[in-house]
C-alpha cells in the first residue's frame, strides 16, 4: 500500500516547512528509517526519515517550496502500484526561491547591498544561505546581500560562487563622502528570533512557572571527570553538563512529573527520557534531545552531546532529536554565569538551569576548606507539580553529583 510522506509537525507552533533537499530520487528504493529528504524549520534544517520500505515513486513538492504542515511532498509505493488516488500536488507557499506571485517586482536600484563586514560583525544571513555557503566552502562574510536589510540569501550565495568561478570580483560597494549620522536601527527578526519569540511569550504566558535552586558540591565529580577523561584516551570527552544531564536522567526514572506534559485530560508522564540540550546558534537558541539517556552510560552520553551539537552547528538534525525532548538542561556555567532560570519548552514540565563551577570557601568538620560548588535551578509547571516534590528532585540530583561514582552504574 503506498505511503504518503507529508511535511512534519516539528514544533507546536510550526504551521510550514521548507523541502531543502531530496536525498533520494524517483525510482530509489527506500528502507524505513532511512534518511528521505531536508527540511528548513524557523529554527533549523532537519532530516527527515522514511516510515515505510519501498520505492521513491513520485516527488510532489520540489527542492526550495515551502508548503503547510500536513502537505503530502513524496510518495513511498511498491513499482507497481497504482498511486494516482493518493497524488496531491499543493499551491506552494513562497519562500526565497519562489517569490509571491502578488509582491511587487524589487528592481535593482531598490536591492540592498552590503559592503565588506567590520570585524567582529555578524553576517545576517538566512539559513539556507548558510547551508549553502557551507557546502560550497564560502566564507559568507564576503558575500554581498541583497535581502531586506542586507540579509544574504541563498541566491545571493550560488550568485558569489557564478562570479568566483569566472574570475569575477564581487560589485564594488559605493564609499560615502561623508560617514553618516548616527541613528537609530531596527534589525528585522529572523525566522528563529520569531520562533523563539512566539514560544517563549507562550510558554510565561500559559505556563504558571516557579522556581527552586539547590547548591551542590562537585568537588568529587570535578576529580572524577578529569580521571575518566584520561582513561577515556581522548577519543570521547565528558563534561561537567553530560555528568548533570546524567545525573538528571536517573532522578527522571523516580520522578515522572518532571518526565511529562500537561494536558486538559491529566498529566501525560513519557516513558522515554530525551533530555533536551541548550545549544547557542549565530540564529538564536534551539534545544535539540539526546534520547534514551536512562539507557545511556556517561560516555555514551559525552559521545551523543558533542555529535549533537556537531549536527546542530552543520544544521541538520534528526526530527526525533528536534521534536522529542521530554526534558531540557540548559547551561551558562561557560559564561561564568553562577545561576540564573529556565524558561520551559512546552510542552514539557520542567527545565533546568546549570551554573558555573567556582571555588568557594566552606566549612567542613569545624575547619575552613575550599569546595567546587554548583547551583542548579529547577523551573516547574506548578499545574505539573509542587514545591516538595521540586524539593525532592533537586536532592536526588544534588545526591546523585555529590556521590558521582553512581553515575558510572
Amino acid at each position: 500500500m503506498a505511503t504518503e510522506v507529508i511535511m512534519p509537525q516539528m514544533g507546536f507552533d510550526m504551521k510550514e516547512g521548507t523541502l531543502v533537499k531530496w536525498m533520494k530520487a524517483v525510482g530509489d528504493q527506500v528502507s524505513k528509517g532511512e534518511p528521505l529528504a531536508e527540511i528548513e524549520t524557523d529554527k533549523a534544517v532537519v532530516e527527515i526519515e522514511a516510515y515505510a520500505a519501498g520505492q521513491l515513486r513520485k516527488i510532489v513538492i520540489g527542492e526550495g517550496t515551502t508548503v503547510p504542515v500536513g502537505q503530502v511532498i513524496g510518495i513511498i509505493g511498491t513499482a507497481d502500484e497504482d498511486i494516482s488516488e493518493v497524488q496531491s500536488a499543493p499551491v506552494p507557499v513562497p519562500t526565497e526561491a519562489s517569490p509571491r506571485a502578488d509582491a511587487p517586482e524589487k528592481k535593482p536600484a531598490e536591492a540592498v547591498v552590503t559592503g565588506p563586514k567590520a570585524e567582529g560583525e555578524r553576517t545576517k544571513a538566512s539559513p539556507l544561505a548558510r547551508k549553502e555557503a557551507e557546502q560550497r566552502g564560502i566564507d559568507i562574510a564576503l558575500v554581498n546581500g541583497t535581502g531586506p536589510a542586507g540579509r544574504v540569501t541563498k541566491d545571493d550565495v550560488i550568485a558569489y560562487s557564478q562570479d568566483v568561478s569566472q574570475g569575477k570580483e564581487a560589485a564594488p560597494v559605493p564609499v560615502a563622502a561623508a560617514p553618516a549620522p548616527v541613528t537609530d536601527e531596527v534589525v528585522p527578526l529572523s525566522r528563529m528570533r520569531q520562533a523563539i519569540a512566539r514560544n517563549m511569550a507562550r510558554s510565561k504566558g500559559e505556563i504558571p512557572h516557579f522556581y527552586a535552586t539547590v547548591d551542590v558540591d562537585m568537588t568529587l565529580a570535578v576529580k572524577l571527570r578529569v580521571e575518566l577523561n584520561e582513561a577515556l584516551g581522548g577519543d570521547i570527552r565528558v563534561s561537567i553538563n553530560d555528568m548533570v544531564i546524567k545525573a538528571a536522567a536517573k532522578a527522571l526514572s523516580h520522578h515522572l512529573m518532571f518526565n511529562a506534559s500537561f494536558t486538559e485530560a491529566g498529566v501525560h508522564l513519557k516513558k522515554a527520557i530525551n533530555i533536551g540540550v541548550a545549544i547557542a546558534l549565530d540564529e538564536g537558541l534551539i534545544a535539540p534531545a539526546i534520547l534514551d539517556c536512562a539507557g545511556k552510560s556517561l560516555s555514551e552520553i559525552g559521545a551523543a552531546s558533542s555529535r549533537l551539537v556537531e549536527r546542530a552547528r552543520s544544521g541538520v538534525l534528526s526530527v526525533d532529536e528536534y521534536t522529542n525532548a521530554t526534558f531540557n538542561v540548559t547551561n551558562l556555567g561557560m559564561y561564568d554565569v553562577e545561576s540564573f532560570t529556565a524558561i520551559i519548552t512546552p510542552p514539557q514540565s520542567a527545565a533546568l538551569a546549570v551554573g558555573s563551577v567556582t571555588q568557594v570557601p566552606i566549612v567542613k568538620d569545624g575547619e575552613v576548606t575550599v569546595a567546587n560548588r554548583m547551583k542548579l535551578t529547577l523551573s516547574i509547571d506548578h499545574r505539573v507539580a509542587d514545591g516538595a516534590q521540586a524539593a525532592l528532585f533537586l536532592a536526588e540530583v544534588r545526591g546523585i553529583l555529590e556521590r558521582p561514582m553512581g553515575l558510572l552504574a
